[in-house]
């Protein structure tokens, strides 16, 4: 008879063995949990800081007198103030025009200047020796004369402005009509824009003049100036002229980079200060 004890105790062993071998090989082996990452935080936004945005009025004053430059203006693309001279061949026809651009109108009121009588303000222009008739006559014709009209500055008159009387009696027939107004500022002594504080007239003053010389160096220096103001003051007001072609140009030479150095135009009523 075949013994078979002593195979029976070396399977066991061997199985033995390979039992424990493969526990060995299980705790050596084995991969150590994987650590699964926390979800991502979600980061707060951060708040957009807005920029500071200066705002430039530019006012063209002088509308009225037959001009090449009316289409480039027509065509022009923000916002303007023009300020028309009544009673001359083109001022009601360019005001409506330009009102019908969308464009701000304003009533370029003649008045006397220091050199009077040898410079001629214009027709109906407001005297210092005009009684208190004679200026709401003349008013109420400008009004007339042009419907469009929101506003008003003066056209010369640094005579006129110095006058206290004159100046109180005008900006009450204007603030009566619910007009602003702007002083052109044609002399440091104006009444104009000190007295529309105390009568609660809505008014600025004219920061630069532009084109006291048409050509596109200067002109573009003059704009580049009343730049400089708006980011001081936050806003600024230049005054131009509907002759000067080279205003025109410098204005389509500007707008492309305004937006882009955080400079806004507006028009003259919104940048009035009080």
């Amino acid at each position: 008879m075949i013994k078979t004890r002593g195979k029976k105790k070396n399977y066991l062993i061997i199985f033995v063995i390979l039992i424990l071998a493969a526990l060995i090989g299980f705790i050596l082996f084995r991969q150590p949990p994987r650590k699964v990452p926390p979800p991502p935080v979600a980061e707060k936004a951060k708040p957009e800081v807005k920029k500071e945005e200066y705002r430039i009025a530019v006012i063209i004053d002088d509308v009225g007198y037959v001009s090449e430059n009316l289409e480039g203006y027509l065509n022009f693309g923000d916002r303007l103030t023009f300020s028309v001279l009544p009673f001359l061949s083109k001022s009601r026809t360019y005001a409506e025009l330009l009102h019908k651009k969308g464009f701000e109108i304003m009533i370029h009121i003649p008045m006397e200047p220091i050199s009077y009588p040898e410079t001629d303000p214009g027709p109906y222009a407001i005297l210092t020796e005009d009684t208190k008739p004679d200026i709401s006559y003349k008013l109420q014709l400008m009004i007339d004369d042009n419907p469009f009209a929101k506003g008003a500055n003066n056209h010369m008159g640094s005579r006129t402005t110095q006058d206290s009387d004159v100046m109180r009696y005008t900006l009450n027939i204007l603030k009566n009509e619910g007009f602003f107004w702007i002083d052109s500022y044609t002399t440091g002594e104006s009444f104009g824009y000190r007295l529309s504080k105390e009568l609660s007239v809505p008014a600025v003053k004219r920061d630069v003049f532009l084109d006291n010389e048409d050509s596109f160096s200067y002109i573009n220096a003059q704009f580049e100036q009343l730049k400089m103001i708006a980011k001081q003051q936050g806003s600024a007001v230049g005054i131009g002229h509907f002759s000067k072609k080279n205003t025109l140009e410098v204005l389509r030479y500007q707008l492309p980079g305004l937006k882009k150095e955080n400079y806004r135009l507006i028009y003259a009523s919104e940048a009035i200060r009080n």
